[in-house]
């Protein structure tokens, strides 16, 4: 889906002030545009699935057709994810402490983990950081496999920090990352090199093994 353009945002707020749905004529005139853009604009966010076609039935002749905004379409809308989650860490770093608050969003990951393990179950190394970094990917850090070399296991390296603004107020946010990893990456500790919140180009994170031998 393409980002949406000024016109489509403008019916997607249009539409969910009218849930029960707007006709061709009433966006004309709300929007002041032409027939035809109308119509062009609502074919493309039909087509992505952001409103979807209805109808309602007139007192005289056959029912009319209008739009309706979908969930998908409500989900476009802008949203205050970043500031709501910043009132919540700031109210569990003054009650819990910079400490606490790293306790509890890493046993949040290690739960969130424990939830995604049962997909790596059998799996080799290899296998298993492929398949986290589709799911690094699902959640939006954009993040590739840094192939490994002689010495050292593969490497993940993420280009987008899905809570930067969070994580450079608090960096106890990184934990999270961290600990997901662990949790995924059964007895491999995750050790973060570089961090974009602090500089860096990209948040990189390599592994070594953190399992205890057997006894021989």
């Amino acid at each position: 889906m393409e980002t949406l353009s000024l016109r489509q945002r403008e019916i997607l707020f249009l539409l969910k002030g009218h849930r029960d749905g707007l006709s061709i004529p009433k966006l004309e005139e709300s929007l002041g545009i032409s027939r035809t853009a109308v119509t062009q604009h609502l074919t493309n966010l039909e087509l992505d699935g952001l409103i979807a076609k209805g109808t309602v039935t007139k007192t005289k002749g056959r029912p009319g057709s209008v739009y309706l905004i979908t969930a998908k379409g409500i989900d476009q809308l802008p949203k205050q994810y970043s500031w709501f989650s910043e009132l919540m860490l700031d109210a569990l770093k003054e009650k819990l402490g910079a400490e606490g608050l790293s306790s509890f969003l890493r046993e949040l990951a290690v739960g969130i983990g424990k939830q995604l393990q049962p997909k790596l179950v059998g799996q080799t190394f290899e296998e298993k950081i492929e398949e986290v970094n589709h799911v690094l990917n699902e959640l939006g850090y954009d993040a590739h496999v840094v192939p490994s070399t002689s010495k050292e296991l593969p490497m993940l390296s993420a280009h987008n920090c899905v809570y930067h603004k969070l994580a450079d107020k608090h960096p106890e946010v990184c934990q999270f990352d961290l600990a997901l990893l662990e949790a995924l990456l059964e007895n491999q500790e995750a050790i973060q090199e570089e961090c974009m919140v602090r500089g860096g180009t990209a948040c990189r994170f390599r592994f070594h093994s953190s399992a205890t031998p057997n006894p021989s």
